[in-house]
């Protein structure tokens, strides 16, 4: 059952995620190169190793346990990821008829997203059993 604290929770998780989130896109875009395009990718990756990383974790069932959870997984990644901005960047490049550049887009984040939840789920799980 959802309660207040739970919901409390995945908003603070939420708001930070999506600070962050920010703070990624404008520290990528002024890299030299860089882009916002950038700054989405590395959000994707970054949560999908996180998410890998806690899939991985077998917590004691608790209610402090469980709205961690709720906040990091729901609250957080669900706001530093975005697939919403990525459908519309790859999106906007295929509408400049830049085909090559979405498909290499759209596979980087989809292929690389999920090296990187499967590789950081098997090395916490790795780190655990050591």
């Amino acid at each position: 059952m959802t309660s207040w604290f739970n919901l409390a929770a995945i908003a603070l998780g939420g708001a930070i995620g999506s600070l962050c989130r920010y703070g990624l896109t404008l520290t990528a875009a002024a890299l030299p190169g860089g882009s916002t395009m950038l700054g989405t990718t590395i959000a994707n990756l970054v949560g999908c190793g996180l998410l890998g990383a806690l899939s991985s974790l077998d917590p004691t069932q608790s209610e402090s346990i469980e709205r961690l959870m709720l906040a990091l997984r729901v609250g957080f990644l669900g706001s530093l990821t975005t697939f919403s901005t990525f459908t519309a960047e790859s999106s906007m490049l295929a509408g400049e008829g830049r085909w090559g550049a979405s498909g290499i887009y759209v596979l980087a984040n989809l292929i690389l997203g999920y090296l990187a939840l499967i590789l950081a789920g098997h090395l916490v799980r790795w780190w655990i059993q050591t």
